[in-house]
């Protein structure tokens, strides 16, 4: 349980804790999640061909063309480091995490779409 004088410190840090104020402090942490950008102008797309079922038939084909893109680059740098022997096993875990993430990516995006 927090303390009388913990609470205050808290609603102190609080009242400050207000986010970015400036258009560029805007910009700038609005870009805080992006990771690998495959989705950054998904959102600003507008316009697609919205199919019976709701589904935005053109954000969604995009959205699986990039994914498809990435992962055979980095299908094709773990096999490449694999074959030649030059990657450290750091190396290839991480590429191995990333395809991991990208996997994870596809099926957020797909689970989304579905919802629309």
């Amino acid at each position: 349980m927090a303390t009388e004088k913990q609470i205050a410190a808290n609603r102190k840090n609080a009242a400050r804790s207000t986010g970015p104020r400036t258009i560029s402090g805007k910009a700038r942490s609005r870009m805080n999640a992006l990771r690998h950008g495959l989705a950054a102008t998904l959102e600003d797309h507008g316009g697609g061909t919205t199919s019976d079922t709701g589904l935005d038939l053109e954000a969604l084909s995009e959205r699986i063309g990039r994914i498809e893109v990435e992962r055979g680059k980095l299908t094709f740098e773990i096999e490449t480091q694999l074959w030649e022997g030059n990657g450290s096993s750091k190396e290839i875990d991480d590429r191995l995490r990333q395809l991991g993430a990208l996997e994870r990516y596809a099926k957020r995006s797909a689970s989304a779409l579905r919802k629309k």
